[in-house]
């Protein structure tokens, strides 16, 4: 590696003899191998050739592993961990040296492109400083030597001065008060100097290097911080949090899921500056029971709620039948039917949580703050994600938000019916969910009843009091009966999100006015005009094929209609 600078004779003469001269001696040679060891800026080539030559001339016939736990026992201690790793991993034909050498490079490699920044925070300042050179002046009539002597305790570096200070418990002066020094006569003083310091610094000899180390960091450690900002913990300022975002407050509400907010002193109206897509619902995918599925993440929510229909769909094991009765927020009763273990997966992470099941919620599942604080979840809602973190604050697993899907709700038949061969029938159906107002769905029929020929329309239908009437035609050349509550399709919409953003109350102060929680109400734009659907037939006919669109007219009022189209009729 380093043949580039061997320009002149000699030091390439010495070189060679270095490379190729063989040592007689076994004894030296396996010292020679035993304590060699990496320097701080030697290559990994060089360090490789340096033990391949020692491992031949000590024993031509050393085997390959032999010689790798050799390469690996000499190596600097920041690669040796990751070298051993990899080597582990591969097969037993596989671990040569000529392998270990590819590794220990690309190792070296990827330490040297991922240098850590170095931290722009302020370096660690300690509250105590050297109390000899800040307390006391050196002495008119001190001896020359004896000045000599405080000089070099004057010049003790921080480290020792801490150290120095654990030792001598009688000097509590701080630095960021003035000293109170009572006046001493000049001899007394001299006298006491010069023999505390000549105490201290023969303590400080005796005090090894790594120990001093250690007892600083480990007051630097044992140091107690106040309650941080942002997520409540001691082990850290909150400007050094890991939480803490560049463009102002951490969360929503200003706080960790789970903080207290009457800890922080923030002024309210720095919370007003909420943009209309974090007043959406938190929707996430999760896999529920092995079967991936959407879920909502709320934190207003005590309680995680599932779906009967989903659960249904999904494999589940022993259902607990129990009886509950919850309240949604606005005051509407949710039926709970008992209750289930569910595995809900993110990333790959799996987590348990025992979760309610209701009968009558729009959302196939809620995940409240029973699952939110047993997992240890953070809500990231600048960033658009969630994190599940382990005990130690570690992130473990993080999905981002999606985009609200559109609620699907089943039609159902109100009353059985009978159709005769070959007609038409305009049906009264419903929705076995309530919808609190009137508005405009998309209807889309189920295939099963295409395979039977009784045919649907897609369409646009208003629903008013969770009702609505559809036409259906039998295709048939004998009569159809349908019972009471066939499912006949689904419907589709997206709701008017009522959605709120309570901000906290924060504690009556002489700086801080007094407040009270302000909600922001975010309405979507619905610009859909209602639309119906007439009766396409009028009388009774035979239908040999039909296909059914719904298209929309391109006029001023921009009303929908549904069209029959492809249709081929016979005469009554």
């Amino acid at each position: 590696d380093d043949n580039m600078s061997l320009t002149q004779w000699e030091q390439l003469k010495f070189a060679l003899l270095e490379r190729f001269t063989r040592c007689d001696s076994s004894s030296k040679l396996f010292e020679q191998l035993k304590e060699r060891k990496q320097k701080t800026d030697e290559t990994i080539t060089s360090y490789y050739d340096a033990i391949i030559k020692l491992c031949h001339e000590y024993d031509p016939s050393m085997s390959q592993k032999m010689i790798i736990s050799w390469l690996e026992n000499g190596i600097k201690d920041s690669l040796k961990i990751p070298i051993k790793r990899q080597m582990k991993a591969l097969s037993d034909s596989a671990r040569t040296t000529q392998a270990f050498l590819k590794i220990a490079k690309d190792e070296q490699e990827l330490q040297e492109e991922n240098v850590p920044e170095r931290k722009t925070t302020a370096p660690y300042i300690p509250y105590f400083s050297n109390t000899v050179s800040t307390t006391l002046k050196t002495p008119e009539n001190i001896h020359p030597s004896e000045s000599q002597h405080l000089h070099q305790t004057q010049t003790t570096n921080t480290r020792e001065a801490n150290n120095l200070y654990q030792q001598q418990k009688h000097f509590n002066v701080q630095q960021r008060s003035p000293p109170r020094i009572r006046h001493i006569p000049s001899q007394h003083r001299s006298f006491n100097l010069q023999s505390q310091s000549s105490t201290s610094l023969r303590n400080i000899q005796h005090i090894p290097t790594e120990h001093a180390a250690s007892n600083n960091s480990s007051t630097m450690n044992m140091r107690q911080y106040g309650p941080c900002s942002i997520c409540q913990r001691n082990n850290h300022r909150t400007i050094d949090c890991y939480y803490k975002k560049p463009f102002g407050c951490f969360l929503l509400a200003g706080t960790r899921d789970g903080g207290h907010s009457s800890k922080l002193k923030q002024h309210p109206s720095t919370n007003y500056n909420i943009t209309s897509k974090f007043s959406s619902p938190i929707f996430i995918n999760v896999q529920v029971n092995g079967k991936r599925q959407h879920a909502i993440i709320d934190t207003g929510s005590a309680v995680t709620i599932i779906n009967q229909q989903l659960l249904k769909n999904i494999h589940h094991k022993k259902f607990m039948y129990k009886h509950k009765s919850h309240k949604s927020a606005n005051s509407t009763s949710i039926n709970i039917i008992g209750e289930i273990q569910l595995e809900i997966k993110i990333q790959g992470h799996t987590t348990l949580i025992l979760a309610d099941v209701a009968t009558n919620i729009i959302s196939d599942l809620l995940l409240g703050n029973d699952w939110i604080a047993e997992n240890n979840v953070i809500v990231d809602s600048p960033q658009r994600h969630i994190f599940l973190t382990d005990k130690y604050y570690q992130i473990i697993a993080t999905t981002p938000f999606i985009k609200p899907p559109d609620i699907h709700l089943p039609i159902l038949l109100i009353d059985e019916i009978t159709l005769p061969p070959y007609s038409e029938k305009l049906i009264n159906v419903k929705t076995a969910s309530p919808i609190k107002n009137t508005i405009d769905v998309l209807f889309e029929p189920t295939h099963n009843l295409y395979s039977k020929q009784i045919l649907l329309a897609n369409a646009i239908l208003k629903m008013e009091n969770n009702t609505s009437h559809i036409m259906i035609i039998n295709a048939n050349d004998r009569q159809r009966t349908l019972s009471k509550n066939t499912k006949l399709g689904h419907i589709s919409y997206q709701t008017e999100l009522n959605n709120y953003c309570i901000l906290p109350v924060l504690s009556e102060d002489d700086n801080y006015q007094s407040t009270y929680s302000k909600s922001f109400n975010y309405k979507r734009n619905n610009t859909r005009k209602s639309g119906s659907c007439d009766p396409l037939f009028r009388e009774k006919r035979k239908v040999r094929f039909t296909d059914f669109t719904c298209g929309k007219e391109h006029d001023e009022a921009q009303q929908h209609r549904c069209c029959l189209s492809r249709t081929i009729s016979i005469p009554k």
